[in-house]
């Protein structure tokens, strides 16, 4: 007789799936916090995918004191109305830990009884009550409206040209680790790159696994790979080593399974969970 495999799918795991165990229960710091744990930027262009765009910032502005949150998005200005609706409508009330976390408290009351009137969006009230609403600060105000450290905020700036995105870079703050930029063109990345202090840069994605570009990047040799459905690129830049990333393929491209900032690939010589990729 053979013996069911422990991996067997049975009717009952799928139509009567039951828990066993409860999940692990997750700890977040509620203390005030003075630095930023590798802020990220995102940039929009005129041509951008929109949607896509304002879903991933949408996710990470739910929670803003995990590393890596998204502190600064800049728009181009006349897609800014737009983009802010599509974004709004992607609001949701946050969880607890950021809602009473005092970074949060501490903006929230800045915006809304401050020395001077701030232009900010909330969440609709039918979505979210406006003392656990993720915060868009929309006036061109920087980060230095808050405390040091992580707002529990993200603000928004228009820009023109591409150059004006490199100002706005550097008149923000936190200190950017990746630069995320939608457009259907990749030309301006090359224009924005030797701009600005960073080294990662994802075009029309969000953190790719680096691991195959990575050994060029860290041995200074320029090169451009094509990877399961990604084009990295690692060149020099103003006598700065950068890294550039955008997909070349329409399918759905799956981002690395490490967690945000902390890829271990490149550590462990494997390409986390695409493995199984051959193309």
């Amino acid at each position: 007789m053979c013996e069911i495999k422990k991996n067997f799918v049975s009717h009952d795991l799928v139509h009567n799936l039951k828990c066993a165990s409860r999940a692990p229960r997750v700890r977040h710091s509620m203390k005030a916090t003075k630095t930023w744990p590798g802020a990220r930027f995102m940039c929009v262009g005129k041509n951008g995918d929109l949607n896509t765009a304002a879903y991933c910032l949408a996710e990470l502005m739910h929670e803003p004191f995990q590393p890596f949150p998204m502190a600064t998005v800049a728009v181009h200005y006349s897609i800014k109305d737009d983009f802010i609706e599509r974004l709004r409508s992607r609001f949701r009330q946050v969880k607890p830990h950021v809602a009473n976390h005092p970074n949060y408290e501490r903006s929230l009351a800045e915006l809304q009884y401050g020395l001077r009137p701030y232009k900010y969006v909330l969440a609709d009230v039918a979505d979210a009550p406006a003392c656990a609403s993720p915060i868009l600060v929309t006036g061109n105000d920087t980060h230095l409206i808050f405390p040091s450290g992580a707002s529990g905020a993200t603000t928004l700036h228009t820009f023109r040209a591409i150059r004006d995105v490199a100002q706005i870079f550097s008149k923000e703050t936190p200190p950017f680790d990746a630069v995320y930029y939608f457009d259907e063109s990749v030309v301006d990345i090359y224009v924005l790159a030797p701009l600005v202090k960073c080294v990662q840069f994802f075009v029309n994605c969000m953190d790719a696994c680096l691991v195959e570009i990575m050994p060029h990047y860290m041995d200074h040799n320029p090169m451009a790979i094509y990877k399961r459905g990604y084009h990295y690129e690692t060149l020099e830049m103003r006598n700065e080593w950068k890294i550039i990333v955008f997909p070349y393929s329409s399918a759905i491209l799956r981002q690395c399974c490490c967690p945000t900032g902390h890829c271990r690939c490149y550590a462990t010589h494997s390409a986390c969970c695409e493995d199984h990729l051959n193309t």
